[in-house]
């Protein structure tokens, strides 16, 4: 389901600063309920449903369209000398039991044979079905009276506190969770369809449990037009989406083909939701790492015992060798496809999850600056580029006691200290950090000159 994202303004820090207060300072102000900010109190029903072919094609008609399309960056079309020179092709459904299909193409190192052995490597169990849909699905209108609102909090608040100018509130999905399609029009496997099937043990070790696979999840890569179409209906104004590294890149590394049906994918659900009146904010990794990055044992593809940890609960494979100019290169094609008509990108989505070293960390943050380089030198991107940050900063329990600061402050250190004191400040890793990854890779000068200030400001 879409989850809601709030987009702040971030401001870099050096250190934190408590002061104490007897309540909150309101003047003037009475909270208002959720639902009488909607203008009318919603009705609840609940009864029996199942979904047919007709009931989820059913959505409602926009609020408002919006004609004017703002540009942030030039067309592909006079960009796209930035890159080497791309091809792109198509590879259709892989299927687990295909019914004698000939192998015409063997010797093609990138050709629908080798795009099928991606996915007999990989081994994914049980996938025996699809969902409803195998194509993208034309929305018809149903009345804006039937649309249902959020309902009201249960807890409101007593208090007003002002709230930025520039704060944006909208709703955000990934693609692991929510697009299904996953062996669709030339997606290769990524690391989302290997967390049911770890063995239990190694499961816990993570703290996975209950997770059921994302082979069909909402189906929105069918069904994007009907999902933007109801948020545009509530009027909602911007939609986070990320976009699937296996689907731009199924064989991951420069020099690689392009998948043309993924180019058209986004660039169609990106239009659909401007038309909408909706801004498109996309984020490039949200948890799905091409398998490429890890080796052939899929046991060990979540933990490597090879891999020591120090912080993150789940191995992404940023470590790999490979993986920042990987990444690099699949974040500059998409960025010079659509960067013209998205104004907000993100790199990574919560990059402490996956960063269990020091490697792992040094090529996150040095992607992320030669992304953000990209797109602000060389793209002249006039929109924000950034990074989500998984963890809040940490506070005391008593801050009157010298050691609930301390812990506070080395909790910081260690958790987002990595990320915000190189990108946001230009300056070299606290030493909680370097104390505790006893691997980390040294920042030079030059390093952190070009870190300072890639963060940007969001």
């Amino acid at each position: 389901m879409l989850a809601t994202l709030l987009l702040f303004v971030a401001s870099a820090f050096g250190q934190q600063v408590y002061v104490h207060t007897h309540g909150p300072n309101v003047q003037n102000c009475k909270a208002t309920p959720t639902h009488q900010a909607f203008g009318k109190t919603p009705k609840y029903e609940y009864s029996q449903f199942k979904y047919t072919n007709t009931e989820t094609v059913r959505t409602a008609s926009p609020v408002t369209t919006f004609s004017a399309v703002s540009q942030y960056a030039p067309h592909y079309s006079q960009v796209k000398h930035l890159l080497p020179s791309l091809s792109t092709t198509s590879w259709g459904n892989w299927y687990a039991h295909p019914s004698k299909a000939p192998i015409h193409d063997s010797k093609d190192p990138y050709g629908h044979f080798a795009y099928s052995q991606l996915w007999e490597n990989a081994g994914v169990p049980n996938f025996t079905s699809r969902g409803l849909y195998s194509t993208t699905v034309r929305p018809t209108p149903v009345p804006t009276s039937e649309l249902v609102l959020p309902p009201p909090l249960l807890f409101e608040s007593s208090d007003c506190y002002p709230v930025p100018h520039d704060f944006i509130l909208g709703v955000a999905g990934s693609a692991a969770q929510i697009e299904g399609a996953i062996a669709d029009e030339g997606r290769a496997p990524a690391i989302p369809e290997m967390f049911t099937f770890l063995p239990p043990g190694v499961a816990a070790t993570l703290g996975i449990t209950n997770l059921s696979p994302n082979y069909v999840t909402d189906e929105n890569y069918y069904l994007y037009k009907q999902d933007i179409e109801r948020l545009a209906s509530i009027g909602v104004k911007y939609y986070s989406f990320s976009i699937a590294w296996s689907r731009i890149l199924p064989f991951v590394f420069p020099n690689t083909p392009v998948n043309s049906q993924a180019l058209a994918h986004y660039d169609d659900l990106i239009n659909f939701a401007i038309s909408k009146g909706i801004t498109p904010v996309a984020t490039l990794h949200h948890f799905d790492t091409p398998l490429q990055f890890f080796g052939d044992n899929q046991t060990e593809i979540l933990i490597n015992s090879n891999t020591r940890c120090y912080l993150g609960t789940t191995n992404l494979g940023f470590q790999d060798d490979r993986f920042e100019d990987a990444f690099v290169n699949y974040g500059k094609i998409v960025m010079s496809h659509f960067a013209d008509r998205v104004p907000f990108w993100f790199t990574f989505n919560e990059p402490q999850v996956g960063t269990v070293n020091g490697k792992s960390i040094d090529h996150v943050i040095k992607a992320h600056a030669k992304l953000y380089h990209f797109y602000k030198d060389e793209l002249r991107g006039t929109g924000k580029i950034s990074m989500k940050m998984e963890i809040p900063p940490g506070v005391p329990l008593d801050p009157s006691q010298k050691s609930h600061v301390a812990a506070a402050a080395h909790f910081n250190d260690l958790q987002l200290g990595p990320f915000l004191y190189p990108l946001a400040l230009g300056e070299d890793y606290p030493a909680a950090y370097k104390m505790t990854v006893q691997d980390y890779v040294p920042l030079s000068k030059a390093d952190l000159c070009n870190l300072k200030g890639t963060l940007g400001t969001l």
